[in-house]
């Protein structure tokens, strides 16, 4: 996994270690142009990745959307305001390889590249409601305190990523959330 290599914004290809080196942790966030619970998410995401940032924390988004060109992703999540960086996974590899399978996706590695979470970065309540699960939060406060007392998953939900199948594309769906699967897994 260490040698998948990205692309960035300027068009060079850095493999994926270079993107966690030196950070006590990296979140990379599963961003699609077309999805509207990215759309849902694009405050809080940037919101709580700003409050880690001092404390060593890198986060990327990563467009894995065959049916997407990085022009389109890099065009939408600069009109929309996104400070988020993004990376082109160009082949899907990424995605397939940590078996990410929707937007908005986040995986969360450590300071050894090693994967600590993988999942949702809550369970799609407003910071302060009494139901509201912040799995990638508590996920993020155990990497950096050197804890594993956390969930290392949760359910996913979003838009399907696109893959190419035999010079094809396959198109995304949105998932909608389930009522009774919103509870984290432990």
């Amino acid at each position: 996994m260490a040698e998948i290599a990205l692309l960035t914004g300027r068009g060079d290809a850095v493999p994926l270690r270079e993107i966690w080196r030196g950070h006590r942790a990296t979140v990379l966030i599963f961003w699609s142009a077309n999805c509207p619970c990215v759309r849902r998410y694009q405050d809080r995401v940037e919101t709580l990745l700003g409050q880690y940032q001092a404390k060593g924390v890198a986060a990327f988004g990563v467009s894995s959307n065959a049916d997407e060109t990085f022009a389109e992703v890099k065009r939408v999540a600069g009109a929309r305001g996104i400070h988020l960086p993004i990376v082109r996974d160009e082949d899907g590899l990424l995605a397939q390889t940590l078996g990410v399978r929707s937007t908005p996706t986040v995986v969360l590695l450590d300071e050894r590249g090693q994967v600590r979470f993988v999942g949702w970065l809550d369970n799609e309540r407003t910071p302060g409601e009494p139901d509201r699960e912040p799995w990638l939060e508590l996920a993020l406060q155990g990497v950096l305190e050197n804890r594993s007392d956390f969930a290392t998953r949760s359910p996913v939900f979003g838009c399907t990523i696109a893959r190419r199948l035999f010079g094809a594309t396959q198109g995304h769906s949105c998932i909608a959330p389930n009522e009774t699967t919103k509870r984290s897994a432990q």
